[in-house]
Order: structure tokens, then sequence, then C-alpha cells
């Protein structure tokens, strides 16, 4: 089965709703937009979403997002209007605060996938991670430079159940500097890889 390419798939990213600041938590109840523009034939497509919060400022808080959206059957051409609940996890920073994480909530072969990811892409009337929808980078497809040294979630998760100690009379120790520098490192590819596809495809969000 050929793969879809993440650079031709509309996408939701947790970073820009943090830079937008959809994730602050001064709020129960969050409403905005994306739309997107696709290179020179300036087609567009749009969805709505809605970020809440339930049990806010307890103990049990949960965040979602829902998006809002008209999907085309390319079959029939007839639309339906979907609405589509998404679940958000944290995991703490090591400097302090939380990173956000989408919960992919697509089912494969039977099977719930649930993956922490940072990107969902449009697959069929629903979104996803790119493993469900089995997306590539289209530099994945050709030499695998994304791929090759990049720095995954489970990378840093194992470094974190090694660390049994962050600080050693005051000073960090090495494996904590390391992670700090692994997290970093994240953070920047992520943002430098989704600024490329943006400037490559010359979309507006």
């Amino acid at each position: 089965m050929a793969k879809q390419e993440a650079e031709w798939s509309n996408r939701l990213s947790i970073f820009w709703l943090k830079k937008y600041g959809y994730l602050d938590k001064d709020y129960s109840f969050k409403s905005g937009g994306i739309k997107w523009t696709y290179g020179l034939s300036e087609n567009q497509s749009s969805i709505g979403f809605t970020v809440t919060r339930e049990d806010w400022k307890t103990p049990e808080e949960k965040t979602f997002i829902e998006l809002s959206y008209s999907h085309t059957n390319r079959e029939s051409g007839e639309k339906e209007d979907i609405k589509h609940k998404i679940e958000l996890a944290t995991t703490p920073c090591n400097l302090g605060g939380v990173r956000y994480w989408f919960i992919c909530p697509l089912w494969k072969k039977g099977q719930y996938c649930g993956k922490r990811v940072g990107v969902l892409y449009g697959i069929g009337k629903y979104f996803g991670c790119r493993h469900c929808g089995e997306i590539a980078y289209a530099s994945q497809m050709k030499s695998g430079r994304f791929r090759g040294g990049s720095i995954s979630i489970p990378d840093i998760e194992r470094l974190e159940k090694e660390i049994k100690r962050h600080y050693y009379k005051g000073k960090p120790t090495r494996k904590h500097l390391r992670l700090v520098k692994m997290n970093n490192k994240f953070n920047r590819d992520f943002i430098l890889m989704v600024s490329y596809l943006d400037k490559r495809l010359g979309r507006s969000i």
C-alpha cells in the first residue's frame, strides 16, 4: 500500500495550539479555527475546534479538543458534518511546566492506537497519527534523512526511567543534563520540521 505524504496532508500541531494560547491554563473553554491553503492551486480546506477542560482546576482535570468540519465522500460527493473529540495528555518537563500531546483516537485492525503524538493528520473522515494513516515524509521516502538520528518520545522516556537521581550535591547529574539536551533537541527539530513543511507548501494556518 502506497504511503500518503505528510507534506500533502492536513495537519494539526500541538505546538501551533500552544503558540497561539489555546493550551493556556487560565480558561476552561476556548475555540478557534485553521485554514489550509495548498500551493499554487490555492485550494482551501478548514476546520473549527474547541479546547475544553473538564473538572477544571481539580486533580481530575482532563483536556480535550473537539474538531468540527465537513467531509466529502469522494465516490458519492455527499457531505457529512463531523464532530471529532480527541483527548490531550501531558508529560512533565524537567525545567518545570508540562508538554502537551494528542492521544491518537483511531482504531486500526481492531486495536485502539492511543499513541501520544505532537501532530494529527487528516486520514479519511477523521484525524489521527501518521502511523495509523501510514503517512511518511517525502524525505523519508527518498533518503530516510528524517528517520536517521531523530529523537523519539520512547528515547526520552527510556532515559527518564534510567535516571535515579537528577541532582547530586546541588549539581545536575550527567544523565539529567543529557535528558535536558534530548528534550531541547526534540522540540527544536520538530519546530524546524513544521516550519519547513509550511514554507514548502505555502500553507497558511
